[in-house]
């Protein structure tokens, strides 16, 4: 969960970009502003030339000018106020008294631009605008002059509007558009740094992230990851050579002693020393099976998933029909085909058997049941898995609050051999009541 002590990188990196973009906005904007008010020139206001806009008619004899609301305010607000206009036909009309100045200009105004002419506050009656609008179908050139502002919210508006298509409008959308994709793009090799060490199986001798791939900023972080991890790999495999060195010294010692207890007179404590020798040798064998998964991969072989478990069922049988009321074997009558290793795949069924014997209560009726999707799942109707453990029961020397007796290495090494084969293993409530463990493997292709 993000906490607010530990912010998006990415979101910082907007902000932070977007902050930037804002200062130099203002700075330009502020520049801007500086060169007019300190020069004080004059300028036109845009509402001028939308009045007149408003006020010009395209008729057959020529142009001309209608008396509109917006027009007669100007004319009252600017007693000065003068105006030509042209079209590119020659035909020209005139409103007020156009100054001398630009009386001889007037007469080129349908070969002239867009421009403005600024004058000193002394002379603003000389500042003289010059727009170009499409009205009604023909493109009228007006010249305006005898109206000037100086008022600083003017100046502003002016600014902004000189700015808006050159500056404003194009950083608004790199900050709101460019921006997010460019960060998006320059993470994008740590967002897939994060998926392959979200997949990143530690148990692997080479487990390790790539380095080359990812910012040079974050490479170090990468490298230092990649240093503890073959750390941890050193000590994992030394641990694992401890653990298969110690299982093979004790097989030799506890074969030793089951000889000698076979050989003993009977006597009561020898059935007792059996059992316990026996739980010590079933440790020894797990111990050794989990190192043997730790080994180069077996190449698999089809294995007929119904034949395996008839096979477990029936060397089974005898102890189970001992210790529960029944053994029921449930599978189809065709063979279900899978890609595995038969011996281990073995192992997965009599370990699970023999947990639902011992979990089972020592009643009712344990099921081993085969689907034709490949899937496997061993049933008692014992008391069940309590939802707290489901999520631990695999892990190695977990057994619970049970009182039965085990090392808790079973159902881990079940785990482990049906991660090997490439299939998963879960644990629920059993129809009837009880635990019901389900392996799921996979099919032979077709």
């Amino acid at each position: 969960m993000t906490s607010a002590h530990n912010p998006s990188l990415i979101g910082r990196l907007l902000w932070s970009l977007c902050i930037m973009q804002v200062v130099v906005l203002v700075t330009a904007i502020a520049g801007t502003l500086y060169h007019i008010i300190d020069d004080q020139f004059t300028f036109m206001d845009d509402e001028v030339i939308e009045a007149l806009e408003e006020s010009i008619a395209v008729q057959p004899q020529g142009l001309a000018f209608t008396s509109s609301e917006p027009l007669r305010q100007l004319q009252a607000a600017n007693p000065g106020l003068w105006v030509v206009i042209a079209d590119g036909n020659g035909r020209r009309n005139e409103l007020g008294r156009v100054p001398g100045e630009y009386r001889e200009l007037a007469n080129y105004l349908p070969a002239l631009g867009i421009s403005q002419i600024r004058t000193l506050p002394e002379h603003r009656q000389l500042t003289m605008r010059i727009e170009v609008k499409e009205i009604q179908g023909q493109r009228v050139h007006i010249m305006v002059g005898g109206v000037a502002d100086l008022s600083f919210n003017s100046l502003i508006v002016q600014a902004t509007g000189l700015l808006s298509p050159y500056f404003l409008t194009p950083l608004l959308l790199f900050t709101l558009l460019a921006t997010p994709i460019v960060v998006l793009r320059a993470m994008r090799g740590v967002r897939k740094l994060a998926s392959r060490a979200a997949a990143l199986d530690i148990s692997q001798p080479d487990a390790h992230l790539p380095e080359d791939s990812v910012p040079r900023e974050i490479r170090p972080l990468v490298s230092a990851f990649n240093a503890a991890m073959e750390r941890s790999s050193k000590a994992y495999h030394a641990r694992d050579r401890f653990l298969r060195d110690a299982a093979h010294e004790l097989r030799m010692p506890i074969a030793v002693l089951m000889a000698r207890l076979d050989g003993m007179p009977a006597h009561p404590l020898k059935p007792m020393l059996q059992i316990d020798l026996a739980r010590l040798a079933t440790v020894a064998e797990q111990l050794l099976d989990l190192q043997r998964l730790q080994a180069p991969k077996v190449e698999f072989q089809p294995v007929d998933l119904v034949a395996l478990s008839r096979e477990v069922v029936s060397d089974i049988a005898p102890m189970a029909l001992a210790r529960c009321d029944d053994l029921v074997l449930e599978a189809p009558e065709q063979p279900v085909w899978i890609i595995g290793q038969a011996s281990a795949l073995s192992r997965v069924l009599t370990n699970l058997l023999q947990n639902a014997l011992v979990h089972g209560a020592g009643a009712g009726t344990i099921s081993l049941q085969v689907a034709a999707d490949g899937s496997v799942a061993v049933a008692d109707q014992g008391p069940g898995v309590a939802p707290e453990d489901r999520e631990q029961i695999f892990q190695p020397f977990y057994r619970g609050k049970t009182e039965q007796p085990g090392h808790g290495l079973g159902l881990h090494l079940v785990q482990e051999i049906v991660r090997a084969h490439n299939g998963r293993i879960s644990v629920e409530d059993a129809a009837g009541g009880g635990a019901l463990f389900r392996v799921q493997l996979p099919l032979v292709r077709a």
